[in-house]
Formats: structure tokens, sequence, C-alpha cells
């Protein structure tokens, strides 16, 4: 087989792998079309309870940590704030439209060490476990500022709280 054709047959394969991603991709937004998050921050925060900057892994179904969600805002790794007001939670990434979490919509906050392709530490991975309509999720975040994570998960517990009293 001459050299030209070897090249041409790995271009090829090539350009056929980057074609079914691309069709995969695009399945999985099709499917997951219904999910929108809130994406207009309320002009009524309340108080910053707790901030860090994280990083951003991905959101799956709740009890799927392996099946990413393709979710406007939330469909790429990216890094960001995660802020908890007394109103719920503010996830700010780079690139990307801000999503609000409203407290009613949040269910807990607890640690990870798996989502997807990122393996890390015990307990090295936030996971936050909410709502898109009736759909629970889970948004799997890595604090970059790990002093801060304590605060993260006792501002979250204390809403999540609140709501079940109510």
């Amino acid at each position: 087989m001459p050299e030209w054709a070897s090249t041409l047959v790995i271009v090829v394969v090539t350009l056929l792998i980057f074609f079914g991603m691309w069709r995969a991709w695009l399945g999985r937004t099709r499917r997951d079309a219904g999910l929108v998050p809130v994406t207009a921050t309320p002009a009524e925060l309340g108080p910053t309870v707790a901030s860090a900057r994280v990083l951003y892994v991905a959101t799956t179904e709740q009890g799927r940590p392996l099946e990413r969600l393709a979710i406007r805002g939330l469909g790429f790794r990216a890094h960001g704030v995660l802020a908890v007001h007394a109103s719920g939670a503010a996830v700010s990434l780079d690139g990307s439209e801000d999503v609000w979490i409203q407290a009613s919509d949040l269910i807990a906050a607890r640690p990870a060490q798996v989502a997807i392709d990122k393996v890390v530490e015990k307990d090295g991975l936030l996971c936050l476990s909410w709502r898109i309509g009736v759909t629970p999720v889970d948004s799997y975040f890595r604090v970059l500022e790990p002093e801060r994570s304590g605060s993260l998960y006792d501002a979250i517990d204390s809403l999540t709280s609140a709501e079940s009293e109510i």
C-alpha cells in the first residue's frame, strides 16, 4: 500500500471518530432539551452565606454519576464560583450563563469521589443534589479553596433543612 493511502485511511478514520462524537453530543442535547435550569438570577439574592472558587465537573441524573447531562449553562467543565445565598445557590462558570438554584430546589450536598471522568481523593468533590423541574440531578464541583468546603456544606445544609421544615 502506498504511503499516501495509509495516511488517507488514518485521516478518514479520525474524521469518522470526530463525526461520531459530534452526533453523540447532538443526540445527548436533544435528549436533555427538556431540562432547562433557571439562568436569571433574582434581583434580591439576600446576603452571601458562603462562596468558593470551584472547578465544575459535570451534572448527571441523580444516582447515575457516569451519565453526563447536556444542560444549558452546565454542559462543559469550567472554572467558576459557587455561591450560596439566603434564597438559593448561584453557579457562575467562566464562559457560560449563570445558573440559579432556588432554595426549594436544593436537596442536599455531600462529598463524592467519582463523577464521569474525574476521580479524586476521598471526599474531594462536592456533590450538589437539586431539582430541575421534577428531575433530581447531581452537580459535581471540585472546590479549589478546600478551607471553604465546610462553609459551603453548612450553608447548603441550612437551606435544605429550612425547606424541609416548611
